[in-house]
């Protein structure tokens, strides 16, 4: 089979497209047949040896994977060849003590397909059967692989870390971004009122196009300013928050008294300053959210089934033009998702 293989980290890395051996399933296992694979920001961290945690090379990346069964190994249980599935992006074990709550994504020996084990950037992938979610009818692979990781990423933060009541103020960040054009129509469909950033117009006007009642212009040293004046100085109940780096202090210029952040990322840097007074004084929250669950990655896909939340598709790569996709985010060029098909 074909794959696409990160053989020397850097910005850019170094790829190649090789011929390696067919994936063969060991008990447990499916092989899937890849359809569509999404492109992450966690792609780019792994092509610049950016993560924190050892990575051997070569790596085939790609954590977004929608596609068909191929092959089955014994133990695999309902699954069979020909099924079409998305692939849940991390790889839980199945037997720690938060897997057996549903926690998954807080299980002790997870791993992220593309970065601890080969990814869907290949025509085919080997994955444990335990992470397989049959698509639903009315999901194609495209919208899938484009939903699947940072869609079931924001639905985690909205429904599992926190919960929106009607009628709350919801300050999606980066509106035309993967995870915040999810977060968007999610808090939506939860019936809040939405607030969004965008860098650009055509961003801004993205965010809109998706349910955001008001976009401010994230590139305006003022935008807090602008939030808590469409709030009449009240400030958000929820920030959905991804960017992390100088963004995230903003946000708690945003947040009124009692409201809450939720950060999943730091594409924008790690390390923050953070004003203590404020936030005990305001009895704010600031929670962290890793990943999804089961849940809320079946919930994802049910509700773009239902037609609830629609993915935003930037464009589509050939497997041997990756790089050029890995160069379109790392620009940040890109409208919601970039995908991969083999």
């Amino acid at each position: 089979m074909k794959a696409i293989q990160l053989i020397a980290h850097g910005t850019p890395g170094k790829f190649g497209l090789y011929d390696l051996p067919e994936p063969q399933p060991r008990s447990g296992e499916v092989v899937v047949e890849v359809k569509a694979c999404g492109l992450n920001h966690l792609d780019l961290w792994l092509e610049a040896g950016g993560l924190p945690v050892q990575i051997c090379l070569p790596r085939t990346p790609g954590s977004e994977v929608a596609g068909v069964v191929s092959a089955a190994g014994d133990a695999a249980g309902e699954w069979k060849p020909g099924d079409a599935v998305a692939v849940q992006s991390n790889v839980f074990c199945g037997e720690c003590e938060f897997c057996l709550r549903g926690d998954d994504s807080l299980c002790l020996r997870g791993e992220l397909l593309g970065i601890g084990r080969d990814g869907g950037f290949a025509e085919k992938v080997v994955v444990p059967a335990r992470v397989l979610v049959r698509l639903p009818l009315g999901v194609d692979f495209a919208a899938s692989a484009a939903l699947t990781l940072a869609g079931s990423t924001a639905m985690h933060m909205l429904t599992n870390r926190t919960q929106v009541r009607a009628g709350d103020w919801v300050l999606a960040i980066g509106g035309a971004s993967g995870v915040g054009s999810a977060a968007i129509q999610i808090a939506k469909q939860l019936g809040a009122h939405v607030i969004s950033t965008g860098s650009t117009e055509a961003k801004r006007t993205l965010a809109k196009k998706l349910g955001a009642e008001f976009v401010v212009d994230s590139t305006q040293t003022s935008w807090p300013a602008e939030v808590r004046k469409l709030t009449n100085k009240r400030g958000v109940d929820l920030v959905i928050e991804h960017v992390g780096g100088n963004v995230l202090p903003k946000c708690f210029d945003c947040l009124a008294r009692g409201g809450t952040i939720v950060t999943c990322g730091a594409t924008a840097g790690r390390e923050v300053a953070l004003n203590l007074w404020p936030i005990f004084v305001k009895e704010q929250r600031l929670i962290g959210s890793y990943g999804r669950n089961r849940a809320d990655f079946r919930a994802t896909l049910e509700w773009a089934a239902a037609g609830k939340l629609k993915p935003v598709i930037d464009c589509v790569f050939p497997l041997d033009q990756t790089p050029a996709a890995f160069e379109k985010l790392r620009a940040r060029e890109v409208f919601g998702k970039v995908l991969i098909k083999p």
